[in-house]
């Protein structure tokens, strides 16, 4: 049973990859956005709760699913039972991505750019590499 506080600093929470948390099976939680969403909010109503005297609860993560993109216009997605791959699971794998974004702003700058990218196939980031390292000393 987990409040996401720590056992002897009862106003102290850690949450994310560094919170070890146990699924219903007993595994430890992905290190992963979605579970750390869900444990801010958890922690933010434990808080809340602190301030009206209420009882704390125990964190329980619900798995919306997984996805991922395999290449250009190619994704996977799996929710519950449902499993679909190809081009409408990027699809839905760029909904959901745009979706979680705050702001209206940050919406149109994201879609623009990765439209960009899609049309001109540029990449998103790229990591440079040379044979020799060089070390510079100051």
């Amino acid at each position: 049973k987990s409040d996401l506080s720590l056992p002897k600093h009862s106003n102290v929470f850690v949450v994310g990859d560094q919170a070890h948390c146990k699924n219903k099976e007993g595994h430890p939680l992905p290190g992963i956005a979605p579970v750390a969403m869900q444990q801010g909010l958890f922690v933010a109503e434990q808080i809340l709760g602190d301030v009206e005297q209420k009882p704390r609860g125990e964190f329980v993560y619900h798995d919306k699913g997984q996805m991922a993109t395999i290449g250009r216009s190619h994704a996977i997605v799996q929710m519950g039972n449902i499993k679909f791959a190809g081009f409408w699971a990027w699809l839905v794998w760029l909904v959901v991505h745009v979706y979680y974004l705050t702001g209206f702003k940050n919406r149109i700058l994201v879609v623009l750019q990765w439209a960009w990218s899609y049309m001109t196939f540029r990449r998103g980031a790229r990591l440079i590499v040379q044979k020799q390292w060089r070390f510079y000393e100051k």
